[in-house]
């Protein structure tokens, strides 16, 4: 009887080594499982149609291109596995069994893949909203309530790479002086026609002035960019002489804005519309700056116009609660939950019967205080809107005294608000809790603008126990796109630059996020229909 040989190698011998010939080979169709997501990717988008995108080739000269829903099958399957780099995506395609069958064995290069994705806004937006009405035709999407949000992510700048309009002009003083100088040294060594005499015209520059005239129209077009951004600055922010504007000398379209995760560096500011039934962006842009709250009429007009759906409820935070909003959403039929920003005050005692009357002693602490100023805030008032007043703590009132003009930031519009104005403020027991210089002349004043009403039934409104139970939806359907587009996708910083880089990156990365989406609501449909049709088959036996 044989005894068997001991192994002499302790590790365990490798079960095909790398010179041994496969006798078996296996198709790339066979090596995917059919339950593997790259065949949901493949399946989903050729499901639709991509006549806008072929329509960009010429069609019949030059070498046979790649169809654009193989570049962008890899480009979004990429998205979704976490890889955003078109170097890594060309290394997936040579080494991976799921890009390799995506791509049906293509070599597609890095510099394709970046052109690729850079190129074709216009059919990308529309890439991700033919998600969104297969989504409608299924019934799952209903866009009858909405969720809008922004969020911020860095922009590919050098934080340290910036310019206030300080700088720039000192910048730009000493360039002219350069200039000046390299012209007076030529005109002193008689060499000027000697430039000339190169071919040039005798109006151009010599090619060494070319690069100074040229960084001398950016510097200029960057100090009248930085003292509008000043001017804007001035009216909100403290101190805006001694915290000036800056602006990124990398990516000059984006902004110095705080970070998520703290401190300040260059950001953009991504917007999206989300269907609080599905959780699909129905909507997304990128905006420059802090200025998310004044995109949400044109988005919510945008969602009509491109779905044919009016929506009946939107929902965001209370950057959104703005009076501009409030009247233009009333004036569109459409309810939007949104709670106005407010120091928190439980059963506000301001609130009372009788507002000829002071609040009681007992009361006075609980009064809102405004967070800047350390003293009564404005919703200590109450409005009288038959007698056109104000009612301050002490129960005396605040009638109208005149109007003047203010200029909304940041978008510049120039609104009209009115002032309410207290005549016996003199001897108030308040005074000290009311006003900084209790001994003032000028009593308190109150204003408001023609947006005031919309604040009032809005605060109505959000008071509502059915307006705060919905709105409790309002985070998982409006922040789950940015979790997963942050956390999942990697998007933490763009890799595109200039505006409209970045809103390009933003849609593919919200067509990936819409795409992923529609595939698990897909998954669960089939399931439920193979689950209903083992019902009614084991009913018939």
């Amino acid at each position: 009887m044989s005894k068997r040989q001991p192994k002499t190698c302790y590790w365990q011998d490798a079960p095909m080594p790398r010179n041994q010939l496969v006798l078996i080979s296996e198709t790339l169709e066979e090596r995917i499982p059919a339950e593997h997501p790259v065949r949901a990717v493949d399946e989903m988008l050729d499901r639709l149609e991509w006549s806008d995108w072929e329509a960009e080739y010429h069609g019949s000269f030059g070498k046979p291109p790649i169809h654009p829903s193989v570049l962008s099958k890899v480009i979004l399957f990429g998205i979704i596995r976490g890889i955003r780099s078109s170097r890594k995506i060309e290394y997936e395609i040579k080494h991976s069994i799921d890009f390799m069958w995506l791509v049906s064995g293509r070599t597609i290069d890095h510099t394709t893949i970046s052109n690729f994705r850079r190129d074709h806004q216009n059919p990308l937006k529309k890439l991700y909203r033919d998600m969104v009405r297969l989504a409608i035709e299924l019934g799952v999407a209903k866009l009858s309530d909405l969720c809008i949000d922004g969020t911020r992510v860095l922009a590919n700048a050098n934080r340290y790479k910036t310019l206030t309009a300080e700088k720039a002009q000192k910048l730009l003083d000493e360039l002219d002086r350069q200039i000046a100088a390299a012209i007076k040294e030529m005109e002193s060594t008689d060499e000027l026609d000697d430039l000339f005499d190169d071919g040039q015209k005798a109006d151009q520059l010599p090619e060494s002035l070319r690069d100074s005239e040229e960084r001398r129209t950016q510097l200029d077009a960057a100090i009248s960019k930085l003292n509008q951004m000043d001017a804007d600055r001035s009216s909100w922010v403290k101190d805006a002489k001694k915290n000036p504007a800056q602006l990124p000398t990398t990516d000059p379209d984006s902004r110095i804005l705080p970070n998520k995760e703290g401190g300040y560096a260059a950001n953009y500011t991504p917007m999206i519309v989300t269907d609080e039934a599905s959780g699909l962006i129905v909507d997304a842009d990128v905006l420059i700056g802090n200025v998310e709250h004044t995109a949400l009429a044109s988005m919510v007009d945008t969602v009509q116009s491109e779905y044919g759906v009016k929506p009946e409820t939107v929902m965001g935070d209370t950057a959104y609660s703005a009076g501009e909003n409030l009247t233009a959403m009333e004036e569109r039929d459409i309810e939007l939950l949104s709670p106005l920003a407010q120091p928190k005050c439980n059963n506000n005692p301001a609130i009372r019967e009788d507002l000829t009357q002071p609040v009681a002693d007992e009361d006075i602490d609980r009064l809102p205080n405004n967070p800047q100023t350390k003293r009564f805030d404005k919703t200590a008032f109450v409005y009288d809107e038959e007698q056109d007043c104000y009612y301050c703590p002490a129960g005396k009132q605040l009638p109208r005294s005149g109007q003047e003009k203010k200029k909304k930031v940041p978008n510049g519009k120039v609104i009209h608000q009115l002032n309410y104005t207290c005549y016996e403020c003199a001897g108030c027991p308040l005074a000290d809790r009311c006003r900084a210089n209790p001994n003032a002349k000028k009593g308190r004043k109150v204003t408001h603008d023609i947006h005031e009403a919309a604040r009032r039934r809005q605060r109505k409104r959000m008071k509502t126990d059915e307006a705060k139970e919905r709105y409790k939806r309002r985070q998982h359907a409006g922040e789950t796109p940015f979790a997963v587009i942050k956390a999942s996708f990697l998007l933490r910083q763009f890799l595109l630059r200039t505006v409209e880089g970045v809103q390009t990156e933003w849609i593919w990365h919200c067509a990936a996020f819409n795409l992923k989406r529609l595939m698990n609501m897909l998954a669960t449909l089939r399931a439920e229909r193979d689950q209903t049709q083992a019902i009614e088959q084991a009913a018939t036996i």
